[in-house]
């Protein structure tokens, strides 16, 4: 269930904008100064930005969209990892899962994204009710399935736009009804315009 697992030091003091990826990390932070720790971060519906002093490691494990953590028994279970963070594989396969639903409800939206299509013709295409397919996202992730249509839509409009697509068509390709309706989801989700966007090519869609 992990999608990546990336590290950092900072070299340089510097802000630094986290965009909404769709999904979430277990982080371990080493601050100048200050004592080691894990959090989970959050899962994100807009931009933020995080301080992050000159010194600073971190080290993640980002785990695929739609993944629920036992959090409290997760973080308790990491007081005794060793540095190296041997094991933290088992850890994470014991206190996360991912519903067959989810993962199933997350592709669907995914692939209607790309076809520009709605959350009815993604149940359709598992062969259940759209109310079900509701309730198990929000069940499962707090977001709704309309929540998770629109960011794949935005990231599939960001790769579009990287790769040279041209923004009319890059509009059309993810799904918006035309460029106001993009630059609008791209202020809301990314703080920027498509001209500006970065290629988001990890996490949800």
């Amino acid at each position: 269930m992990i999608l990546e697992a990336w590290e950092t030091t900072v070299q340089k003091a510097t802000p630094a904008t986290i965009l909404p990826d769709g999904c979430q990390d277990l982080l371990f932070t080493a601050r100048p100064g200050q004592a080691p720790r894990w959090e989970i971060t959050t899962l994100d519906d807009a931009p933020y930005r995080i301080e992050m002093p000159a010194g600073t490691y971190f080290k993640g494990y980002r785990m695929r969209a739609g993944v629920r953590f036992s959090s409290a028994n997760l973080l308790k279970s990491l007081h005794d990892l060793p540095p190296d963070h041997i094991g933290i594989e088992d850890r994470l396969f014991a206190f996360t899962n991912l519903e067959p639903l989810v993962e199933d409800a997350l592709e669907a939206l995914q692939e209607q994204a790309l076809e520009g299509g709605r959350v009815a013709l993604a149940a359709a295409r598992l062969g259940i009710h759209q109310r079900r397919l509701q309730r198990g996202l929000k069940r499962h992730t707090t977001r709704s399935p309309a929540r998770w249509l629109a960011l794949a839509r935005v990231r599939k409009a960001s790769r579009l736009l990287a790769a040279g697509t041209p923004l009319a068509d890059a509009a059309f390709d993810a799904g918006f009804a035309d460029q106001a309706h993009m630059t609008r989801a791209f202020r809301q989700w990314l703080d920027t315009t498509p001209k500006f966007a970065p290629n988001l090519s990890l996490g949800y869609g």
